[in-house]
């Protein structure tokens, strides 16, 4: 069930434009969705390769975390997302069908960590 349009009639103009903003739908929700669990895996199952002494492959990445540890790489890589994401929803505005192949090639890409530590997990748990 849709809910009504604020009435913002009564709001002076930039708060009126604010409160739109505040009340948008993101365009593709299940690529978001998609998204965030890919990195939250990848963040998973990189602290858990560490653990097997494992080393992280970007060099970006191992810099932060090597500074700033768990909580760098949680913060850089949702701030990547939220980069990402807002990039999707822009070019979504200007280009429906470009945004949403955008959304979904990120989650692609995203996916490939993951896959790669499975198979790094998988290796040491059989060898």
């Amino acid at each position: 069930m849709t809910q009504p349009e604020p009435d913002n009639s009564n709001l002076p103009t930039a708060q009126a434009k604010t409160f739109k903003v505040l009340n948008h739908r993101v365009r593709y929700p299940d690529a978001y969705t998609w998204l965030l669990l890919m990195s939250a895996l990848d963040v998973m199952m990189t602290w858990t390769i560490f653990h097997f002494k494992g080393v992280e492959a970007n060099p970006i990445a191992d810099w932060i975390i090597k500074r700033y540890e768990l909580n760098g790489m949680i913060i850089y890589k949702f701030a990547l997302i939220t980069f990402f994401i807002s990039v999707c929803e822009i070019v979504g505005s200007l280009r429906e069908k470009t945004g949403r192949k955008l959304s979904r090639l990120g989650v692609m890409i995203a996916s490939i960590p993951v896959i790669w530590s499975f198979v790094l997990l998988a290796k040491l748990a059989f060898h």
